[in-house]
């Protein structure tokens, strides 16, 4: 098995008797090659298998729209209808709630440093260490 991994938004969850399926959009953003041919903008739509103990996480704690961080296995082959078939199947093992990246590393950058020069001071230890009564 080869393991998965994806960042993308909730689309859709579908519960079965013993498991569920996580519907995911992925956004892939476009790239100019070399020889000048624009590449577009485009979204991958996964299923994710999980097992039948993630239904009441899932169903409780992320809604369509959403953007998530999901992690699995990949097995090489399709189970559809109860039979396996050719195909990939994608078997979910986490789902996290994942956070929009910041404007830019500019940014990200300039606000560790502002935090890290507000908090120079030294602490009182004397305050500190005196009795609160």
């Amino acid at each position: 098995m080869a393991s998965w991994q994806c960042v993308g938004f909730v689309d859709a969850v579908k519960i079965l008797p013993d498991a569920c399926i996580l519907f995911l959009s992925e956004y892939k953003k476009g790239y100019k090659k070399t020889d000048g041919t624009i590449v577009d903008d485009k979204y991958h739509s996964w299923k994710v298998i999980f097992k039948g103990y993630f239904i009441k996480y899932l169903t409780t704690h992320f809604n369509k729209g959403m953007l998530v961080e999901v992690k699995g296995d990949i097995v090489p082959y399709a189970v559809e209808h109860g039979e396996i078939t050719e195909g990939y199947s994608i078997m979910g093992q986490t789902c996290n709630l994942f956070s929009y990246p910041r404007y830019s590393v500019k940014q990200e950058n300039k606000m560790i440093k502002d935090s890290m020069d507000s908090a120079n001071m030294l602490p009182d230890l004397e305050s500190y260490n005196k009795p609160d009564f």
